[in-house]
């Protein structure tokens, strides 16, 4: 798998670095899943299809009898292929070929999505477990204070079970969010194709979703659809679909025009015989009109496939950036208010030490700042995953640099993807 990464990214990447982020992870993906495997198979065999449409029929060969014992003779039949029906069959083979190759940057990309998604689960999950750790240590830290205001006769039995309940509450959200980090690894284990327990000896990289990318590039909705037509393999599988119909169309249409089979022959009756007879079939009874109105049809079902297949871009292209302009501004006013928060804490920390105020008000102003942190934090997991719809929409990589494309050539000579 090394030999694999090092050409996509080249030799200066370290086979000892231990931290596998986005780009590592998809090239994994790439390397082990299975799903690679069934497309690269039928890309193989739609390959072999073109050898198959290229192919001329073999003669047939004869030997003669008849009623004398002095006669012999042979022959021969020669099928003979009009109106270019091998040269439209060799195309549209050539176009099933193609739909089989943009399958294999389809399949490529759809798992490195979900495998983007799955590491995404993972980083929002690290970032929940450790403010809600951050959560119980400052409510366990608030028990142990009231517990002593209690012992004090400070505080009411009400108030150290309100408090108490609210610990146990905050560990036992620690415990479900380790339990679900535990269930994120998994989930990403088997976007990559590999059992959880491969995962157990690397560290993960999340730094790719820390910072919203840029996406400049991306303001211009109509620019946007454009690019998606250009890149997205499902529409030039789809496309290439289309074209193969049109060539199924063709080779039908020739068929309206019988081929002709040429027999010459040889017999020997007391004196030498050559004779040569063509023959074919006379178009009476139909003109091949039903495999033709079958194959205008499949050419109008493949046409009205990518018009919706457009369709569902464009929609989901639209509801992406207007999702991701939703979650920026919620963004903006969270990163405000945590601000705001800080500054206040700051503060109450500097009334501390001049005994302005007592612990416990600070650990509830302390609480108050992770909860404001924590409202932070999900914003930019909606505004990541908004992103991550961009993602899926243009196909076309925004938290890394690397395409499904761009490895679709590696993947056929990748020796450990081969059937």
């Amino acid at each position: 798998m090394q030999e694999f990464i090092t050409k996509v990214l080249g030799p200066n990447v370290s086979s000892q670095e231990n931290a596998w982020g986005i780009t590592r992870l998809t090239l994994a993906t790439l390397y082990f899943h299975p799903d690679i495997l069934v497309a690269k198979a039928e890309l193989e065999t739609a390959r072999a299809g073109i050898k198959t449409a290229g192919q001329l029929p073999n003669p047939s060969f004869t030997v003669l009898g008849g009623p004398s014992a002095h006669y012999v003779g042979y022959g021969a039949s020669i099928l003979i292929e009009f109106f270019g029906r091998r040269y439209h069959r060799i195309k549209e083979a050539r176009y099933r070929a193609a739909v089989a190759q943009w399958e294999v940057i389809n399949t490529a990309w759809k798992l490195r999505s979900d495998t983007r998604s799955a590491l995404l689960g993972v980083w929002a999950v690290s970032g929940r477990l450790k403010l809600v750790e951050e959560t119980a240590a400052a409510k366990r830290e608030l028990f142990t204070l009231e517990q002593a205001r209690f012992d004090q006769g400070r505080a009411s039995a009400l108030e150290i079970s309100q408090v108490r309940t609210e610990m146990i509450h905050a560990e036992l959200s620690v415990s479900d969010l380790r339990r679900e980090y535990a269930v994120r690894k998994a989930a990403l284990a088997g976007a990559i194709g590999v059992p959880a327990e491969a995962l157990d000896s690397i560290a993960l990289d999340t730094k790719a979703f820390d910072v919203c990318p840029d996406l400049m590039e991306y303001r211009d909705s109509q620019d946007m659809r454009y690019q998606a037509v250009m890149q997205r393999a499902d529409l030039r599988e789809l496309l290439a679909s289309y074209d193969a119909a049109r060539q199924a169309l063709r080779v039908e249409v020739s068929r309206r025009y019988p081929d002709v089979t040429i027999s010459p022959s040889y017999n020997w009756d007391f004196s030498n015989r050559f004779e040569v007879n063509p023959s074919l079939q006379i178009p009476i009874f139909n003109q091949n009109e039903g495999p033709i109105a079958e194959a205008v049809g499949q050419e109008h079902e493949a046409a009205a496939r990518l018009r919706r297949a457009e369709n569902t871009v464009f929609k989901s292209i639209s509801q992406a950036t207007a999702n991701y302009r939703g979650t920026t501004s919620i963004l903006l006013q969270a990163d405000e208010l945590a601000k705001t928060v800080r500054v206040r804490l700051n503060q109450m920390q500097h009334r501390l030490q001049s005994g302005a105020i007592d612990r416990p008000t600070m650990v509830m102003t302390h609480i108050e700042q992770i909860q404001a942190e924590t409202a932070l934090l999900e914003a930019e997991i909606q505004q990541r995953q908004a992103i991550g719809q961009i993602e899926d929409g243009m196909q076309q990589p925004i938290f890394d640099h690397t395409s499904a494309a761009q490895v679709s050539g590696l993947l056929e000579n990748n020796q450990r993807n081969s059937p």
